[in-house]
């Protein structure tokens, strides 16, 4: 290994007790949830034994619970099938529907005719236009909608459903199953299914976690470094994304260490997976400050105008895969990236563009970001009860710390001028503009 790497500060076994504490002795920490509070609640309490100024940010979002949920199979035969309620997206109410199956290729407005109204529709195909889907749905409302896994051997997986949608097209109790379940009715012919997608919603509070380390020289310049903590439902929620938490908490340990001459904020997000709602909120105050700023005076500096990158982390720790990058900012961001992992050997595959994360949240605002990650086979995994520790080992967190520790003391901590210009090319706005507009939220 090359004498770039041989101070290192990074230690994967530390990261991994951290990931350990989040995945397993809190648990699952659904968006909204007080699990999810008890976790920024540990994860302030470790920022502050660092010795970081540290501080929670509400905000306010809409969450959701199952009560109860049930497939079962009336006609021909009688069978209860595995299923996955989506809790934000509606409820059939505690006695459930009854109805005939309906099988689509895709929830594309290209098959919703007449024929779906007072349906139970199962589809295994993503509609090409969500909202035109939706238009046509609240047009022809199903009883109930089931989709069918696209991966063979992977489980029903628990995602939210969107409110947003309920809200405004109607009620559409959703649920998910088991590609292999799926299978298995329609080879079967299924006809009649009783469908219960029992659910609840309500408007909580949840929290980012802020920790701040001041720079010794240039303090106005401020670097964020940040991944999310909140799970799904029901899952250990380890890979996506405890451990990226735990890479951004074990960075956070580094530099206290170490020292860097920008500020570092270090983020841990909530309600990542309700939409990236907590940098969202970040964000937005952000913005709306910065206008204040300005309002009189065009040229005044605001906080925003200081914060000169995003260091997203998301999805990590596989001991089985691959390292990768992606950013949205000067040419020369994933170029630095790409050059360094050729330097210290390590193959990093870098990509530009829109990542489904909090980076993009931050981005929207103006500020470039670059978001790394782990792929590998059981990435497959993520959003279902299957995304847990058993496929993580700390030689995988040690693998991403090394590098982006390398990258952030070289760019950030120790740079005497930063490298990167503060700039979104026009190609990456428009890709930031067409992804909140699918959110149905618009820009932060």
């Amino acid at each position: 290994m090359l004498s770039i790497m041989t101070k290192l500060h990074f230690d994967g076994k530390n990261a991994f007790k951290y990931l350990e504490h989040m995945a397993v002795h809190i648990g699952t920490r659904p968006s909204g949830s007080e699990e999810e509070k008890k976790a920024a609640e540990w994860i302030e309490s470790e920022f502050k034994a660092m010795g970081l100024k540290t501080e929670i940010q509400e905000f306010e979002v809409t969450s959701g619970k199952v009560i109860s949920q049930k497939i079962e199979v009336q006609e021909p035969y009688n069978e209860i099938v595995p299923c996955e309620v989506m809790p934000l997206s509606g409820s059939t109410g505690p006695d459930g529907v009854t109805g005939e199956l309906i099988y689509l290729e895709s929830a594309s407005e290209e098959y919703l005719t007449e024929e779906v109204k007072g349906k139970i529709l199962i589809t295994s195909g993503r509609s090409k236009d969500r909202k035109k889907a939706y238009k046509f749905l609240s047009k022809y409302p199903p009883l109930a909608m089931i989709t069918i896994e696209t991966s063979p051997r992977v489980l029903a997986k628990n995602l939210w459903g969107s409110a947003m949608n309920r809200e405004k097209y109607g009620n559409f109790p959703a649920l998910r199953i088991a590609y292999m379940d799926g299978l298995k009715l329609l080879e079967s012919g299924a006809k009649k299914l009783h469908v219960i997608a029992h659910t609840e919603s309500k408007k909580v509070k949840s929290q980012n976690v802020i920790a701040e380390l001041p720079g010794s020289s240039k303090p106005e310049e401020i670097i964020i470094v940040g991944g999310h903590y909140d799970s799904v439902l029901e899952t250990e929620g380890a890979g996506d994304n405890a451990a990226g938490t735990a890479i951004a908490m074990e960075l956070a340990r580094v530099y206290k260490e170490r020292g860097t001459k920008r500020t570092i904020r270090f983020a841990a997000w909530g309600c990542e997976e309700l939409g990236l709602l907590g940098s969202r909120a970040y964000a937005t105050r952000l913005r709306e400050d910065s206008e204040k700023v300005k309002k009189d005076d065009k040229e005044a500096e605001s906080e925003l105008d200081n914060v000169r990158l995003c260091i997203n982390l998301d999805v990590h720790g596989a001991f089985i895969g691959s390292n990768g990058a992606r950013a949205m900012g000067p040419p020369s961001l994933i170029t630095s990236v790409s050059l360094l992992a050729n330097e210290i050997g390590m193959v990093v595959t870098p990509n530009e563009g829109v990542y489904s994360s909090d980076g993009t949240s931050i981005s929207a605002i103006g500020v470039p970001s670059v978001s790394f990650g782990r792929g590998g086979p059981t990435n497959q995994f993520m959003h279902s009860i299957e995304d847990s520790m058993r496929w993580l080992k700390p030689e995988a967190l040690q693998i991403q710390g090394n590098l982006i520790e390398t990258w952030m003391t070289r760019y950030v901590a120790d740079a005497v001028v930063f490298p990167f210009e503060r700039k979104i090319p026009d190609k990456f706005k428009k890709e930031i503009e067409k992804y909140f507009k699918r959110s149905g939220r618009g820009l932060p």
